[in-house]
């Protein structure tokens, strides 16, 4: 069985989404991709436009939670993650066979061909046409979201609530 790896750029995963209409979830699409496969890690690189945001804070531990691996940065303009995801990329290919990209930067072209070099797969999930066309070019195989919508989609409502934590020790 192949092991998986999963990258999702959140800042191209949140545009691909608001271009579809529609919002993709993330607890999903780790079920989806996992299945079939032996699972070794999903990495999601989230911009944070302000540190203090608890909403932002939630969003991550959520990811977290749900088996991501999380980077993170704050950012005041756009957010860049082609380094990192390439550092990710290349320094775990040994510990995997098959790679999911969401991801559209035409920066990736070349680490994504250098990880194929190594006899690696790597499947480009995304829209086409927020897809450079060089990072298509490189990927073994496209994955349009709007095909995967079905199997994808956070239903209307997604959002998970946890139930409020009683700090009450007794004393008042």
């Amino acid at each position: 069985m192949e092991r998986l790896a999963i990258f999702i750029d959140g800042s191209f995963v949140y545009s691909a989404s608001r271009r579809m209409g529609w919002n993709v979830d993330h607890r999903k699409t780790l079920a989806y991709f996992r299945e079939g496969h032996a699972f070794y890690n999903a990495f999601y690189y989230a911009p944070i436009t302000d540190i203090n945001d608890e909403r932002q804070k939630k969003f991550l531990d959520a990811l977290a939670f749900m088996g991501y691996t999380v980077r993170w940065r704050e950012v005041h303009s756009e957010p860049r993650f082609d380094a990192v995801i390439a550092t990710d990329l290349l320094l775990t290919a040994p510990r995997w066979e098959v790679a999911v990209l969401a991801a559209g930067e035409a920066g990736l072209a070349a680490p994504v061909e250098a990880v194929r070099a190594l006899g690696k797969e790597v499947w480009l999930l995304g829209i086409d046409d927020s897809i450079d066309l060089e990072l298509r070019s490189a990927a073994d195989r496209f994955l349009d979201l709007r095909e995967l919508r079905h199997e994808l989609e956070r239903e209307a409502g997604g959002r998970r609530i946890y139930p409020a934590i009683d700090t009450d020790d007794g004393e008042g």
